[in-house]
């Protein structure tokens, strides 16, 4: 959302009718609205008669032009105006408004009913024409279930699947983080995360079977720190997401969080041998780096692969037979390629957001190490 530093966060959203607070973006900065719901209802309203037709950024086409003092300008803010100057000029921009967005349906979106979608006093269409349809189309398996609740379909924001049905749900969800809540077989995102730990499996021991996945749900502070320093790393790096990737990481854990559906409590703060619960809690701790091995091939860093069998020989279980690995959502930024060991890194060299340890040279499988 565009930046504009004569709003705080007591400033309305200029939707009509609402009373929220302006979103506060990860950098710092606030939107002209609540969220993206009502800047896109915003854009989508009648315009009063007299009134300057809406205009849209000319970078992401979405958000409304910043206006100072009465004069419009032809970005929603600096971060698209510096997008929009650094893409290559070597052919026409494109026209990112070329194609018309296509209109909600009506019609309810379980199989076989064609009834009209149900509709709020606010003008908030639902995807289907009731409640019982909602949980039917779960029931029936044409729907991912809320994580949460795992009675009403996943919502839809922006054409992508939420992991809740609605918010209440997901407020309820982050009131508890940090937690886990387990993934269901047939939905999307198991598979996509089986596939990977299958496919990455490059060690010729034998593939485990796969017993359960779990999503890990970080409390507010986790979040909002890794937002920022991945917005902050897009920026310098004019990379999508700060290069972020998903890698694995295996680590010490002194429970069996996670071997049914009932064990689901971290344990307790205080506990220092649990190295999965603390990660799960806190999030990664340079400061702990070595304290298992007492070496770092690239030096002090929090150590990650792309490689699941690489992961694994780093696991180990205090009190169970099964093993819990994490997969993590790691911003690698500008990367800096190594096939030596270099132990003495304190930091990724200058320039560099991370390093990566590619096989060849003094290694048998891929390592990043970020700081």
């Amino acid at each position: 959302m565009c930046s504009d530093t004569m709003r705080n966060a007591t400033t309305g959203c200029q939707y009509p009718g609402c009373d929220k607070a302006v979103w506060n973006d990860p950098d710092g900065s606030y939107s002209l609205f609540c969220g993206i719901t009502h800047l896109r209802a915003m854009a989508k309203l009648p315009q009063q008669a007299g009134a300057a037709p809406a205009v849209t950024c000319k970078n992401c086409c979405a958000r409304p032009v910043y206006v100072q003092n009465g004069r419009a300008h032809d970005f929603c803010g600096k971060r698209c105006a510096d997008a929009y100057r650094n893409q290559p000029i070597s052919g026409p921009r494109a026209n990112l408004n070329s194609s018309e967005e296509d209109e909600p349906s009506t019609e309810c979106s379980l199989k076989g009913c064609n009834k009209p979608v149900f509709v709020t006093a606010s003008g908030t269409a639902s995807r289907f024409c009731s409640n019982r349809h909602r949980i039917n189309a779960v029931l029936f398996g044409e729907e991912e279930a809320c994580l949460m609740c795992a009675k009403y379909p996943k919502a839809k924001i922006d054409e992508r699947l939420s992991e809740f049905c609605s918010k209440t749900c997901s407020t309820a969800a982050f009131a508890k983080a940090p937690m886990i809540l387990q993934l269901p077989e047939n939905h999307q995102m198991y598979k996509n995360v089986s596939a990977q730990f299958i496919d990455q499996w490059k060690h010729t021991t034998q593939k485990p079977t796969i017993e359960k996945i779990w999503k890990i749900i970080s409390n507010s502070t986790a979040n909002d720190k890794f937002a920022r320093y991945q917005l902050a790393v897009e920026r310098r790096t004019n990379l999508d997401k700060g290069n972020s990737k998903r890698r694995w990481h295996g680590t010490i854990r002194a429970c069996t969080l996670g071997n049914d559906e009932y064990d689901t409590t971290l344990c307790p703060e205080t506990s220092t041998s649990c190295s999965l619960c603390s990660i799960i809690r806190s999030s990664f701790q340079l400061a702990k780096f070595g304290a298992r091995t007492n070496f770092g091939r690239f030096g002090a860093g929090l150590y990650t692969s792309a490689t699941s069998s690489k992961a694994n020989d780093y696991v180990h279980e205090q009190c169970s037979s099964s093993k819990a690995m994490l997969l993590n959502d790691v911003v690698l930024g500008k990367t800096k390629k190594l096939t030596s060991n270099y132990p003495t890194l304190t930091q990724p060299p200058a320039g560099f957001d991370s390093v990566i340890g590619e096989p060849g040279g003094d290694l048998n499988y891929d390592e990043s190490i970020g700081a």
